[in-house]
């Protein structure tokens, strides 16, 4: 019994610690190491916060649809879900499904309903979709939100 225990704290500190290493990998932009840091950590399901790590990390290597599978798992769990619907909608978006991505970015908007960064890539997509009136409030909101948040010539040139 002493064995397993003893056993079972080894597997917990070596996946602490590819959790950890994954972290700064990932905060100091070397994405590849990042995922095979995290993908190690993936055997524990409960660090849903990894699932998210790993799958931005997918992401800025331009591998969206791997992106999207580990975003799909964060879900699952408690962390904070506007960013991840959000990241998920950028990634749908880089695959050009603009349609996924506008559901998941009104999702991150319906849990953040005042986030200026969201609210200017929801208006893109929407754009991009052919809903300029749709997509020119958006923009409009998210300057009203933020000063200076987006280029107001943008908004004259698509909104009028």
């Amino acid at each position: 019994m002493k064995i397993l225990f003893f056993i079972s704290l080894i597997i917990n500190i070596e996946s602490s610690n590819s959790s950890q290493r994954g972290l700064k990998y990932y905060k100091s932009g070397d994405y590849i190491k990042a995922i095979n840091f995290f993908l190690r950590e993936k055997k524990n399901k409960r660090k849903f916060k990894n699932y998210f790590y790993l799958g931005h990390s997918y992401s800025l290597t331009n591998d969206n649809e791997s992106a999207i599978k580990m975003y799909e798992k964060a879900l699952e769990g408690n962390f904070k879900k506007s960013i991840i619907y959000f990241e998920m909608g950028m990634s749908y978006f880089l695959i050009n499904k603009s349609e996924k991505a506008l559901q998941n970015l009104n999702l991150a908007l319906k849990n953040d309903p005042n986030n200026v960064s969201y609210l200017i890539n929801r208006g893109s997509i929407k754009y991009d979709l052919g809903l300029t009136k749709s997509a020119c409030r958006d923009w409009i909101k998210a300057n009203i939100l933020k000063n200076d948040s987006i280029d107001l010539e943008l908004i004259n040139i698509n909104c009028n």
